[in-house]
């Protein structure tokens, strides 16, 4: 009986390391989802699929999940907005989720999926500048210093592609997938999420949805919009519940247990997965240059997420 009590003893207090360790376990998963999107991404080009007509269809089946999630939850409440937060909610909308979307789907077609995810994650560095310029948050030299690093990371990083039209493309839409999600992030420190994390979340989806279906009917794509192949919607499919909503749900587990600084460190690791995964079904060997642009961005956004959650420890302490 002294042996099981002493057994359960230890085992309560070694619970916090535990639940920590499963906590990073689970943000490694979020990143190994995330990173696996860009394959299908391209199964989805070879039966017809564009940039556009992906990001719509993706976006609407995981607004329609979504909503489903809500309404079973008793959240009803998410589907209504009040005045002030119909822009915002737009904003972020089209951004956060139609724009970086589509742009991430853009840059995977013309650009190794490695690279694509190595500018996607300076989201970081646009959210500290965006938060200069548009709230006058301080900046310091620390991050300066972070900032200067991943500009290099992303000079070295693109040193290794032959800068031709169809590349240059692909660059730019990865660096504006991004930004993109800079200004999903920022909405939720900003904006709605501060207060109602889901019922932003939900929103934006849903505003990301509504856009791209006005860009498809603006552009003339609603032809494409159909799929006519199985194997589309199965990698469709996959995107959607996998990489989005699957990617979303185990981050969203590791935050209970956790720190916000320690999860945006981890997640970094959908950049070597998205490597490994274009590596084993496609073939794509990431360069000498990708390796390292990529370690110095990860370099970057790991010390600006250490400066933050050293900035939080010191304001606790003083309180």
């Amino acid at each position: 009986m002294k042996f099981v009590n002493s057994f359960i003893k230890e085992l309560l207090r070694s619970l916090p390391k535990i639940l920590y360790v499963l906590g990073i376990l689970y943000v490694v998963t979020a990143g190994a989802l995330w990173g696996s999107g860009g394959v299908p991404v391209r199964i989805s080009y070879n039966y017809g699929m564009n940039a556009l007509t992906l990001a719509t269809l993706r976006i609407t089946i995981a607004s329609l999940f979504m909503a489903i999630f809500a309404i079973a939850r008793g959240r009803k409440d998410v589907f209504f907005l009040k005045k002030r937060e119909f822009f915002p909610s737009f904003i972020s909308g089209l951004f956060g989720v139609a724009i970086c979307f589509t742009a991430a789907a853009l840059a995977m077609g013309r650009i190794p999926i490695g690279l694509t995810f190595v500018l996607i994650n300076t989201a970081p560095l646009w959210v500290m500048s965006l938060a200069w310029v548009f709230w006058h948050q301080r900046v310091t030299r620390f991050q300066v210093v972070a900032l200067v690093m991943g500009i290099w990371g992303v000079w070295v990083a693109v040193g290794g592609v032959r800068l031709q039209p169809y590349n240059v493309l692909g660059l730019l839409a990865g660096l504006g997938a991004g930004l993109g999600y800079a200004i999903y992030v920022l909405n939720g420190k900003h904006g709605m999420g501060r207060t109602d994390p889901f019922k932003a979340y939900v929103q934006m989806f849903f505003w990301g949805a509504l856009c791209l279906w006005v860009m498809v009917f603006l552009t003339g794509e609603i032809r494409g919009i159909v799929v006519k192949h199985w194997q589309a919607w199965l990698s469709i499919l996959y995107i959607t519940l996998f990489s989005d909503i699957g990617g979303y749900a185990f981050l969203m587990l590791a935050l209970r247990v956790i720190p916000g600084g320690v999860a945006a460190i981890v997640s970094m690791s959908e950049i070597p997965f998205s490597m490994l995964w274009s590596w084993l079904f496609l073939a794509e060997i990431p360069t000498r240059n990708a390796f390292q642009g990529g370690t110095m961005i990860i370099l970057a956004v790991t010390l600006l997420s250490l400066e933050r959650c050293s900035f939080r420890r010191e304001i606790k302490e003083n309180h």
